[in-house]
């Protein structure tokens, strides 16, 4: 990586990979958080920053003229937190006394309770990340016309539009395959493919599905990393049949990810009774799936002429009109807190993740808060990486984006960094890991 990424020099830095056990940090300068702090994040707020001013008169068409002079002010904001993440800034309070108390306590954990040395690149990576993204919310949650703009809407929609192809293709395959067992394989490993599709690991450029993932399952399969599929269904087949089961689906990223994971959901409606998707409440780490993005989803595949498009996207709107399908929203979701903090940050929650029979997990960002973006040997057990969050039996489903893991074979992270030294962080592999 360039020097020229971090515009600061800080002998507070180390140059070298995070200790075993400790979170994840920029302070390491050869990890990814570092790269992530000094690059992706200015670049990604860079490009909002570039969207707002070349779409400001569009805003203005579509929100009225004081909307367009809002946006002089979020741009001012976002500038203003650039230059405080590059300069490794301390960060400020924000609007919310949740998220403010969870500072003091990052405070009290990593600084010796000095608040003033929580900054950007000496406190860990999962916390300023997810800082980053409060920030960008409040500045336009500050405003009164653009309160609900979705600042990513435009690109999560074209990278759905450019994916299109292949969506048509794994919606007949959705629709028409006859071997119930070998299309549950087959679309829970498109689903977990489809995670590759990460707006905020591209720093927002966009980031759609062009191989024909169906035609390259058997290709992909080596670089699954662990595969517990097997342990999944057969959970699922052993549960008691007098009692309706049911699936807790703590959703990732929309566009073409949130299409395998409805696809994955369709077919597993042969198995349960009842399914409930929990979304962000907000815009979130660029492409993360609100029930905005749901609602638009089937809404764009219903209206399409394609016709298995169409056919999916009624029957899933009948699911939701039923109730079989249920959309969950919670702040939780968008706070800092690591899900073994769930019990006591929101207990609500907790107990109703644990009245599902099974809970799916997507994604790297849910995958870092289970394990707590530590930096674990990669053979450390992955039940023993959640540190006691286990409301209901689970599976993570994830690409790799970031560099913390667990529950590998022994020797196995060896091997990988000996054959790829970014093997963590490029999305080329894959984690279906099931515990209970």
């Amino acid at each position: 990586m360039s020097s020229k990424s971090s515009s600061f020099i800080d002998t507070s830095l180390v140059d070298d990979f995070y200790p075993i056990r400790s979170p994840l940090s920029a302070k390491f300068k050869k990890s990814f958080a570092y790269k992530t702090i000094g690059y992706r994040l200015p670049v990604i707020l860079t490009k909002i920053i570039d969207h707002l001013s070349r779409d400001k008169n569009e805003i203005g068409e579509k929100f009225g003229l004081e909307a367009r002079a809002e946006v002089k002010v979020i741009v001012g904001n976002l500038a203003k937190l650039k230059n405080e993440l590059q300069t490794n800034k301390s960060v400020t309070p924000v609007e919310s006394v949740v998220w403010n108390d969870y500072m003091s306590q990052i405070a009290e954990k990593f600084h010796n309770g000095i608040l003033s040395e929580v900054t950007f690149y000496l406190s860990p990576w999962l916390f300023i990340e997810c800082y980053m993204y409060r920030r960008i919310f409040e500045a336009f949650d500050s405003t009164f016309h653009l309160k609900q703009y979705d600042y990513c809407q435009k690109q999560k929609r074209e990278s759905f539009f450019d994916s299109l192809e292949q969506i048509c293709t794994i919606a007949d395959f959705t629709l028409s395959s006859k071997r119930i067992a070998e299309n549950l394989q087959s679309l829970l490993e498109i689903s977990l493919w489809g995670n590759r599709c990460d707006l905020s690991l591209s720093a927002g450029e966009l980031n759609s599905q062009t191989i024909h993932l169906l035609d390259h399952l058997k290709i992909l399969k080596p670089s699954i990393l662990c595969d517990d599929s097997d342990q999944v269904w057969k959970f699922l087949e052993k549960g008691n049949n007098e009692t309706p089961k049911s699936i807790g689906y703590i959703l990732d990223n929309s566009g073409f990810e949130l299409f395998t994971d409805f696809c994955l959901a369709h077919v597993l409606m042969t198995e349960v009774a009842h399914i409930d998707f929990f979304v962000k409440q907000i815009p979130w780490f660029i492409s993360d799936a609100t029930s905005h993005d749901i609602e638009w989803l089937l809404d764009t595949m219903y209206s399409h002429s394609n016709a298995a498009l169409h056919n999916l996207a009624q029957t899933w709107k009948e699911n939701f009109q039923t109730n079989r399908w249920k959309i969950i929203v919670s702040e939780f979701w968008t706070l800092p807190h690591t899900f073994n903090e769930m019990k006591l940050a929101d207990a609500n929650l907790y107990s109703l993740l644990g009245t599902n029979t099974l809970l799916i997990f997507k994604g790297d960002l849910n995958y870092r808060k289970l394990v707590g973006d530590i930096n674990w040997q990669p053979e450390t057990p992955f039940k023993e990486t959640l540190r006691g969050f286990l409301p209901s039996p689970l599976v993570a489903i994830r690409t790799c984006k970031a560099d913390t893991v667990s529950g590998l074979r022994p020797g196995l992270g060896e091997e990988m960094k000996a054959k790829d030294s970014e093997w963590l962080t490029t999305g080329e592999y894959g984690l279906i890991q099931f515990t209970s």
